[in-house]
């Protein structure tokens, strides 16, 4: 019951491109929870046509503390340090055309420079060809505006044409790979102690109508290819905006309907402690809930899918104890207004 599976029928001749977020109710972690996303993502690519097997996997992970007290008592750092609520870990691409040692060297002068202590590195092949997976984890020395400096570093890392960052968080990891199977062979992804209790998985081929991007330093934007992910991020860390705030004023305005698409659209995004989800179209998202997990995905689920109503936001906002407080309709829209409206300057930018 914890791990439906797919609609074959409806999923085969679905959009060549699925998502999957996976709640976990109590909000504890496990490595059950993150087998359960493998298995959706499995159970997708089972029923696809064969040329969607072969797809590009980003998935968004809690970060893994119990695999990271591991990775730093083995590297002779006090384990402890991974359960800080500041502790972070990067995940970067470096591009094998050139020398990945003074473009290391570079970054690591950055990390510095933005005021973070780096506390462990570690370099292994990738999963895309001619580049090489290159982790971090390291510590603020003041916690001092901490995502939008994240994000900033982020965007100094990737001014160099051979970085790219998959994720840069005190709060979230992404991982990538071509393949479902690679994905579980990671070695993060495989070990033991690897646990989330919420995850955001996304699915891609070459063709497919949705695409995913990276919101910030960590999070997670897949729409249609007409969303601005810069106009979100411009709102969040340029005008001190939330997630919810800057999703209501971007991606739900009140505007005339669009005309027919040949495919279901949808709208998530997912930042920090906050994600949101939009149906353009009846079908585009569907909800399935279990007796431990909740399901959001692009094909439905189990016998007790329901479509998530269209033009409809529905919205997470998750406690650091990872409690989950569900809005949608009237109560997304109070919950937005009265954000805005304690705003002191709600139209004009906040200065970090």
């Amino acid at each position: 019951m914890d791990q439906p599976t797919a609609n074959a029928a409806q999923a085969a001749k679905g959009q060549p491109a699925f998502f999957a977020a996976v709640m976990e109710i109590n909000g504890m972690g496990t490595k059950s929870h993150t087998n359960a996303v493998l298995e959706t993502l499995t159970g997708w690519s089972q029923s696809a046509d064969r040329h969607c097997r072969e797809a590009n996997i980003a998935v968004q992970f809690d970060i893994p503390r119990k695999l990271w007290m591991d990775k730093l008592a083995n590297a002779g750092q006090n384990p402890e340090i991974a359960a800080n609520d500041h502790f972070i870990v990067g995940h970067v691409l470096l591009s094998c055309s050139a020398r990945p040692e003074p473009i290391q060297a570079g970054l690591r002068q950055l990390i510095k420079q933005f005021g973070f202590t780096l506390l462990f590195e570690s370099t292994r092949p990738s999963w895309q060809k001619n580049s090489l997976f290159w982790q971090v984890a390291m510590l603020p020395s003041d916690v001092f505006s901490l995502s939008d400096r994240l994000f900033r570093l982020a965007v100094a890392m990737e001014r160099q044409t051979d970085v790219r960052v998959a994720s840069l968080s005190h709060l979230h990891v992404i991982y990538e790979a071509n393949t479902v199977d690679e994905l579980r062979r990671d070695l993060d992804v495989s070990h033991p102690f690897f646990a989330s209790s919420v995850a955001f998985a996304y699915a891609q081929t070459a063709d497919a109508p949705h695409g995913y991007r990276r919101l910030g330093a960590a999070g997670l934007l897949v729409d249609g290819g007409e969303t601005s992910a810069s106009s979100v991020e411009t709102l969040v860390y340029d005008n001190g905006y939330s997630l919810l705030e800057a999703a209501a004023l971007v991606l739900t305005p009140e505007t005339v309907p669009s005309p027919p698409r040949p495919y279901s659209r949808c709208i998530v995004a997912s930042l920090d402690h906050e994600a949101i989800w939009l149906a353009e179209t009846e079908g585009a998202l569907w909800r399935t809930e279990s007796l431990s997990r909740i399901f959001i995905t692009t094909e439905p689920y189990g016998d007790n899918a329901e479509p998530l109503p269209p033009s409809r936001p529905l919205a997470l906002v998750r406690s650091a104890a990872g409690s989950l407080l569900w809005l949608e309709g009237t109560r997304f829209r109070q919950e937005v207004n009265a954000r805005l409206s304690n705003r002191r300057t709600p139209r004009l930018p906040v200065a970090f």
